[in-house]
């Protein structure tokens, strides 16, 4: 591992990481599978997290943790991955289909993935209470190649981190598409999702 010099305050800044973490419910829950995926993003580019932000006996992937500890966490990675933190926590989503392909779970939902996406969107926001305890996601279906993904009380960022992880899941399925991010306020937007099978 090389070591790696980041402004982290400049990065919380840029990432509006101090107000998004006063706003976040300390009752808002995650599986620690996200921090695992983030670790591995890290580690695929030879990187690993400061002790600081990461508990000594490391995460859970089934276990729920605080969000406000997920957003300290991708913030610091999102920081050491990419000189705009919101780029590099976009990279960490993007990058998630592969991780989580590996892991139990993400076998048994390979099956849903290709080559049509949209049984897997529907497939994750029937899921969602099984990975987080707070927000609500709604999949609208708008045409073959077509769905809009409504995000509600999101904590993560909805215009770099979910957009990434929809763009993974795109390129898991195998298909060419765009991902454009529309908000309404910090917590609630939208993902417009188009895509077309790869020839």
């Amino acid at each position: 591992m090389h070591g790696v010099t980041v402004d982290l305050s400049d990065a919380a800044a840029r990432l509006d990481l101090e107000r998004r973490l006063e706003q976040t419910p300390a009752t808002a829950m995650t599986r620690g599978v996200f921090f695992n995926l983030i670790e591995h993003e890290l580690s695929r580019h030879r990187l690993v997290l400061p002790s600081a932000v990461k508990p000594t006996r490391g995460w859970r992937s089934y276990s729920f943790y605080p969000v406000r500890s997920l957003l300290t966490v991708f913030a610091t990675a999102g920081a050491l991955l990419d000189q705009d933190p919101l780029e590099g926590v976009r990279r960490i989503f993007r990058g998630g289909a592969q991780y989580v392909s590996s892991t139990w779970y993400g076998k048994a939902f390979q099956r849903f993935l290709k080559p049509d996406p949209t049984a897997a969107l529907y497939w994750i926001e029937r899921s969602r209470e099984h990975m987080a305890n707070y927000g609500r996601w709604r999949i609208e279906s708008r045409a073959p190649g077509r769905a809009v993904i409504h995000m509600f009380d999101e904590y993560l960022w909805i215009d770099s981190a979910q957009r990434g992880g929809c763009e993974g899941l795109l390129h898991a399925c195998g298909v060419e598409g765009e991902v454009v991010a529309v908000l309404d306020d910090q917590f609630n937007g939208r993902l417009f999702v188009s895509w077309s099978i790869r020839n």
